[in-house]
Formats: C-alpha cells, structure tokens, sequence
C-alpha cells in the first residue's frame, strides 16, 4: 500500500490546526468583546433571563397545581343505577363482574336493591312512609373507583361511555364537579404559560437579534481593515456571530438563579399556608432533565438567531 506524501500530510495537518486556532480565536475574541463591554452584557443576559424565567415559572405554578390536586382531592366516583327491574341478584353480580374487568376501573362496591333500602331506612328518616310501599322503588347501585392514572386525564370523560354501553345499566354519574374546576383551571395556566411563553422567545429574538446588529455597528472600523487586508467574511463574522449563544447560555443560567429564588419564596408562603389549614404540601421546582431542557432551549434560540 502506498503511503501518503509527506507534504500532503504536513499540509491535512495545517489545515486543521489552522481550523482550531480560528475556532480559538473565534470563542476568545467574542468573550473578550463581552468583557469590554460589561454593562450591555448583563443588560442583555438580564432581559434574557427574565423573559424565560417566566414562562417557567408559570409552567411551574401549572405543575404543582396538578400535583396539589392529586394530593388535597378525592378520588372521582362513577355511580352506576340499575334500574331494570326485570334483572335478577344473578344478572347484576354478572354486570358487576362486567365492570371489574373495564380498564381503567380500580374497585366497585355494590349495594343491592334491599341493601339500598335498608340503608336508606336507616338514615332518611321516613320509616313509616316506607312501610306503605308495597315495593321497593330503589334500583341497585355501583360506585365505581377509577385507577390514580384514569383521575386526571381525558380516559375518566371517556369512562362513564364505556360503562353505559354494558347490559343492564340504565344510568350513570359522575361526581366530577371538581374535577372539571381543576381540569378547567389547570387548561387556563397552562395556556397563560404558552402564551407567555411564546411571547418571550419572540423578545429574546428581538434582543439577541439587536445584540447582534449592535455588535456589528460597533466594529464596523474593525470589520473594514480586515476586510482591506483580505479576512474572509466567515473569519470577521464568527465572533459576532458566536455572541448569541453564550448570551442565551448564561441567561438561562441566569433565570435557573432567579427561578430558585422565586420558587424558594414561594416556598415559605405555601407552607405558611398550609400550616393554616393543618396539611403540608412541598413546592417541586426543577428536576435536572427540566434544567437541561431550559440551558439547552435558550442556546437554540441563540443558535436559530444566529442562523436567521
């Protein structure tokens, strides 16, 4: 096998260490650009920081809203009514057999017609009036236990239609009126984060963007020598260009410092709180993915920026 010249060789080698040392330069030359000018820096790591810091606030408010639900409220019932009379003690214990093998269905409790009667005696107060019956008008009764992992999504709506569609079961109610204030106020923060959300990525465009143009005014006299004395564009630009991602590094840095604060606070108020009404309830902020996530975010709007 023949080997490669050595010029070749030497010359693969320049190429990439002059490659490296650009890339050096590059880096080097955008850090201490933002040294020289400290105060616009932290002006613009600060809007940056601030504009994500609430959005993720409001995402952590939505967050511990839903676990705050799971904790404080009860479970959801589905009671279901046996009205036709014409089904026997057998054929309801095969309905309710029925409704043990639905998915989605944690336990069932079953009160029979008499047993319903009989509990309806005892705490009605209308024990005479019930004696003249000459039947009993109560139909049998399951309630229903949904799993933890049905409570809280759109499969417990879907529920009561499965169970309607059994043989037998001539009613069915949900007791769910906190659930659709939950699910109603937890759909309204959720939409308040997105849309503020989305409206801070536009002013961290705009800020990055205006970063970048007043960068390049400030070293315009920089940018035509080196243009005189042949830099290539990709050579002037790179350090300016290099700018939006440290600065949308550092201001999610910057807003994960902020967002602790805020979250440390609001701790302490909670459990204020809490201590009021004799409960305890702990504040989740961030888990790391979720911080990656962030750092990762605004280096990409950097980067998008960077592109545009």
């Amino acid at each position: 096998m023949a080997k490669k010249p050595i010029h070749k060789i030497a010359k693969a080698n320049a190429l990439k260490g002059g490659w490296r040392e650009q890339w050096r330069y590059a880096w080097l030359n955008t850090l201490a650009y933002m040294l020289r000018q400290p105060l616009a820096t932290l002006l613009t790591v600060a809007v940056i920081a601030i504009s994500i810091t609430l959005p993720s606030f409001c995402y952590i408010v939505w967050k511990n809203v839903s676990q705050a639900a799971q904790q404080w409220y009860p479970a959801p019932l589905l009671t279901i009514y046996l009205v036709d009379k014409s089904l026997d003690e057998k054929g309801a214990e095969q309905t309710v057999a029925g409704l043990k093998q639905l998915d989605g269905v944690k336990s069932v409790n079953y009160l029979s017609r008499e047993e319903a009667m009989i509990e309806f005696r005892n705490w009605s107060g209308f024990v005479t009036a019930l004696d003249l019956l000459e039947e009993n008008p109560l139909p049998g009764v399951a309630i229903i236990t949904p799993k933890i992992d049905f409570q809280n999504s759109q499969s417990l709506i879907n529920l009561p239609n499965k169970v309607g569609q059994l043989a037998g079961i001539e009613d069915v109610r949900m007791d769910d009126s906190w659930f659709t204030r939950l699910a109603a106020l937890s759909g309204l923060i959720r939409q308040i984060a997105m849309v503020i959300g989305i409206l801070m990525v536009m002013a961290v465009f705009l800020v990055i963007g205006n970063s970048i143009r007043l960068n390049i005014f400030a070293r315009r006299d920089t940018i035509n020598v080196m243009k005189l004395i042949g830099a290539t564009d990709g050579f002037i630009m790179r350090p300016i260009l290099n700018s939006p991602i440290i600065l949308g590094f550092f201001g999610a840095l910057l807003s994960l410092i902020l967002f602790a604060l805020l979250v440390w606070q609001l701790t302490g108020i909670v459990t204020q709180v809490t201590g009021v009404f004799g409960t305890t309830f702990h504040i989740q902020g961030f888990l790391w993915d979720e911080v990656l996530l962030v750092i990762l975010i605004a280096a990409m709007i950097g980067w998008l920026q960077l592109n545009t």
